[in-house]
This record gives C-alpha cells, sequence and structure tokens, in this order.
C-alpha cells in the first residue's frame, strides 16, 4: 500500500509545483512552448524534455540507458525539494541505471541551498559542492553494480527526508 501512496503522492506534489510556477518567472523557455502542445506536462525541471514511450516498453525499466560501455553514459536526475518546513524530498528520475558511466545532474527546486553525496556501503564515493536554489550542476561519474544511497548533508536535511536509493544493474 505505501509503494502506492509514495508515486501519488509525488505525482499530486509535482502538479502543485507547476501551477505554483508564475507564467512571466522564465520557468518554461519559449522553446519549450511547441512541445508543450505535443506533451500537456509541465516539468519542474526547464532542460527535462518529453519522451515518448513505446507501446511495449516497460515504465519502470532504465528508460534510456544502454547496455554495455560502448554505448552513451546513462542519465539521472536528482531534484531536491522542501515540501514542507519539516519536511523534505530528494527525488530521482528512474528507480535504477545500468553500471558504467552516468551522468548525474543535480537539480535544486527549493528554497535553500543543498548539496548531493553519492554512497555506496557506507563510504562516500561522489560528493557535489552545495547547489543555490534554482540551480543544476552536472558529473559524469561511474557508477558499479550495487545499491547507491544519494542524499543532502547539510543540516539535517536526511533525516528530514532528502535521501533516495539508487540500484546500479
Amino acid at each position: 500500500m505505501r509503494r502506492v501512496l509514495l508515486p501519488l503522492g509525488v505525482l499530486v506534489l509535482a502538479c502543485a509545483v507547476c501551477f505554483a510556477v508564475p507564467a512571466g518567472s522564465g520557468a518554461v523557455s519559449a522553446s519549450t512552448a511547441s512541445a508543450k502542445s505535443k506533451c500537456k506536462k509541465r516539468h519542474p525541471h526547464r532542460r527535462k524534455r518529453c519522451r515518448r514511450k513505446s507501446s511495449g516498453g516497460s515504465t519502470t525499466g532504465s528508460g534510456g540507458d544502454t547496455t554495455g560501455t560502448s554505448g552513451p553514459p546513462g542519465r539521472l536526475l536528482a531534484t531536491e525539494r522542501e515540501i514542507s518546513p519539516s519536511q523534505l524530498q530528494l527525488q530521482l528520475s528512474r528507480p535504477s541505471l545500468t553500471a558504467g558511466s552516468a551522468i548525474v545532474e543535480q537539480y535544486n527546486a527549493g528554497s535553500d541551498p543543498h548539496n548531493l553525496i553519492l554512497e555506496k556501503e557506507g563510504q562516500v564515493a561522489f560528493a557535489y559542492p552545495t547547489l543555490d536554489p534554482g540551480g543544476d550542476q552536472k558529473q559524469t561519474v561511474t557508477l558499479s553494480p550495487g545499491t547507491w544511497t544519494l542524499y543532502c548533508s547539510l543540516l539535517d536535511h536526511r533525516s528530514l527526508g532528502m535521501q533516495a536509493t539508487l540500484v546500479v544493474n
């Protein structure tokens, strides 16, 4: 039951954030105006593009990730936001990636500074610098198979919910 309610809550939150953005704020650029008519979705991150899902594809799979080392790197968007003063969120664009090179992008959709730590088996493997509200940054990292924990290490943000798990196959 909890697995059903969490995605539903995230969807409701995403809709609330989308409608809270003022029309002239620049959050949606003019170049994406034509894409809106095709997609009908408002994305909280201005660089995220709509992708049509194939009719036989899985919605929980690795998406655009490729297998092997010769293909392009996998991509992951980690969005950080404040739901309330006592509840924070770190939302990943997908639950899993293929092992190897990956472009991990941090986007701060909140009103406070945040950082991003990638940890495996209790050891910090990658640390992103602190990012101001509205900012984003990318790093290409090499992810080994296993379970990774992503979180914000500033103040008590991790204990307030700014943590997510990524499975690397």
